[in-house]
């Protein structure tokens, strides 16, 4: 090996094809390095080389293991709660839990929250797809001149109904949910069920 060339090893329990499978694509898509990185699978586990000037072989691996442990996060159950910054890396955006839970919970999803953590009964990709449609539609409600409570409820019903936050936000002042001011009159959770209760006597 050339002077300043370095190898080290990481090697990876799988568990499951399916893991091992996961955690290639994740790292073929998201690890992009000037370090040689070489993947083999032995019997059950995964053993990367990776190659390079020291600096880059550091980083790279510090790398590695923040995807591996990502995908193991991500495949984890929601039943055993989730934290709040862990949904954040895997939605890719950060959410209000208590927001999240209620649109959960409306449909048909038991859910909680417990200071930074969100326990549901569903898996992980249905919690995390729940949060980015979410995120998504927060980053809509945004822009409505309206109180936060408010922008986050017209988001949390706009996922559930799909019409737009500002549909929305114009609605539920047609079913006196909102005060002359634009605030929420009952709490969030309430009004989205109430709004749901609403649109669908039409």
């Amino acid at each position: 090996m050339k002077r300043g060339i370095v190898e080290k090893v990481v090697h990876i329990e799988c568990g499951s094809q399916d893991f091992c499978t996961e955690l290639l694509e994740r790292i073929d898509e998201e690890l992009s390095s000037h370090a040689t990185i070489i993947a083999e699978v032995r019997g059950g586990k995964l053993r990367f080389r990776v190659i390079g000037f020291e600096p880059e072989v550091q980083r790279t691996v510090l790398r590695l293991r923040e995807i591996i442990n990502l995908v193991r996060r991500s495949r984890a159950s929601p039943k055993h709660g989730v934290k709040a910054d862990e949904l954040a890396k895997l939605a890719k955006r950060a959410v209000p839990l208590d927001v999240l839970a209620a649109v959960l919970r409306s449909n048909g999803i038991p859910a909680t929250v417990k200071g930074d953590m969100i326990y549901a009964d569903t898996d992980m990709d249905t919690l995390v797809q729940y949060a980015r449609e979410l995120g998504e539609a927060i980053e809509k409600a945004s822009r409505l001149p309206l109180p936060y409570t408010t922008r986050r409820f017209a988001a949390a019903c706009s996922i559930l109904t799909g019409l737009e936050p500002h549909q929305v936000a114009r609605r539920a002042f047609e079913y006196g949910l909102l005060n002359e001011d634009g605030e929420l009159v009952v709490s969030i959770e309430e009004a989205i069920r109430r709004f749901l209760e609403y649109a669908e006597e039409g």
